[in-house]
């Protein structure tokens, strides 16, 4: 499990100022979320695949086939720093760089495949070494079933893991890892011309750099993962960068998932979450462990079943239920003169805390950016949910240590691999 979450990570290039143990620390936190979920890491790493698809369809598409998805990926994790007359040097990902250039304000940059390979400093003799402890661990996983040999669940939890690990190693083929130091990109363009050249695109404030309004797009997972974020944020947990303009890319942006895309990341992770419900009847020391493996692995899969139910009703359905009644009473009554106007007219100053509060949970940004504004309806049920998973991920952890201490003997046999091909 160390090496499914350890080593497959590619963190984004650091900031100019980080330390070497600021980007350990980094790191242990990535990998504490990749044991936490796994789902989590792969759900990342697959928005950067697409995006980086997308990056290479457009740059050919604009007459530049030498880019690759490893430029791609190598521009979204914050490899190229923009420099301009009149602002702060940061950061700019695929697309924004995209649209500098066909506007004009910068040059193609000359960076080479080669050169970045040669920035990479992915091990490949580790990553073939863990590939082959992978696919043995599988094999002998494999072989343990068909000689009903018993499988525990530490052994079952590791089997989850290999699935996101797969997902998250074809995905991240491309991404070159561990760089420390990114592109510098020239602009004789100022970044006033460049925001009121784009006029109404770049009204609002920013969040993250003045080209917010090139490629930032939020979506469900994203404004339900900052909201958590901040809620640490407000404990003094900080992850994310503090300074504005941003000198790096954080590690966890969720990037949107659409279409088939989400239907390939909603089919693995209900893979990994299916694959605890393997022990249900494992021979457990107490029934009482059996009971409550059987409800966290249930819990686990059931997570995701509710992510997309709340998901889909607070940000959809109810919605657009919501507009059409609205639309219905409209015609049908006189709103300023109805029972509900007259009496917020009369708010009590209990209902206007209510309603402070609410607008907290709703939205509990920093500088309270409008574009991280919640449904109330689907945060607070998201609230319990990430409850329920976060106390059922930690009983599987708990399980997979404490059962060790009873285990039935077949579980220290190994699989005799001549009963299965007696001419080896």
């Amino acid at each position: 499990m160390f090496l499914c979450s350890w080593g497959i990570l590619c963190l984004n290039v650091p900031g100019p100022d980080d330390t070497s143990l600021r980007i350990f620390q980094r790191r242990l936190w990535l990998t504490a979320l990749a044991f936490l979920g796994p789902e989590f890491i792969f759900q990342i790493a697959l928005g950067q695949w697409i995006s980086a698809r997308r990056s290479v369809r457009d740059f050919h598409a604009l007459g530049y086939p030498q880019w690759t998805m490893s430029h791609a990926f190598f521009a979204d994790m914050g490899g190229f720093i923009l420099h301009t007359r009149d602002w702060t040097p940061f950061p700019i990902d695929a697309k924004q760089l995209h649209y500098l250039i066909v506007k004009g304000h910068v040059q193609f940059p000359t960076l080479s495949k080669e050169q970045i390979k040669d920035k990479n400093k992915v091990d490949q003799l580790l990553r073939f070494i863990t590939i082959a402890q992978i696919f043995w661990f599988v094999v002998n996983t494999l072989g343990r079933a068909v000689r009903h040999l018993a499988i525990t669940c530490l052994e079952l939890t590791t089997a989850a893991f290999i699935v996101c690990s797969l997902g998250i190693s074809i995905c991240w083929f491309h991404k070159p890892a561990d760089i420390m130091t990114a592109e510098t990109i020239e602009s004789n363009s100022r970044i006033a011309d460049i925001l009121l050249e784009a006029r109404d695109k770049a009204r609002q404030p920013y969040s993250h750099t003045p080209l917010d309004f090139v490629s930032r797009k939020e979506w469900a997972w994203s404004l339900y993962w900052s909201n958590w974020i901040n809620i640490l944020r407000k404990m003094h947990i900080v992850f994310a960068p503090t300074t504005r303009p941003v000198n790096r890319f954080e590690n966890t942006l969720f990037l949107e998932l659409s279409g088939s895309v989400t239907a390939a990341w909603l089919g693995l992770t209900a893979l990994y979450s299916s694959v605890f419900i393997a022990a249900w009847n494992n021979n457990f020391p107490t029934a009482t462990e059996r009971l409550l493996w059987r409800v966290s692995s249930v819990t686990v899969l059931g997570t995701l079943t509710s992510y997309w139910l709340i998901t889909g009703f607070g940000f959809s359905w109810y919605p657009a239920l919501r507009q059409r009644l609205a639309h219905t009473l409209t015609e049908r009554h006189d709103p300023e003169h109805s029972p509900r106007t007259r009496s917020l007219t009369g708010q009590s100053r209990l209902v206007r805390k209510a309603r402070s509060v609410a607008a907290r949970i709703r939205n509990n940004s920093v500088l309270n950016d409008p574009a991280l504004t919640l449904p109330l309806k689907a945060i607070l049920p998201m609230y319990v949910v990430g409850l329920f998973y976060c106390h059922a991920r930690a009983y599987i952890f708990i399980e997979d240590i404490i059962e060790l201490r009873s285990l039935p003997p077949s579980a220290y046999t190994t699989v005799d691999w001549s009963a299965l091909f007696p001419h080896l």
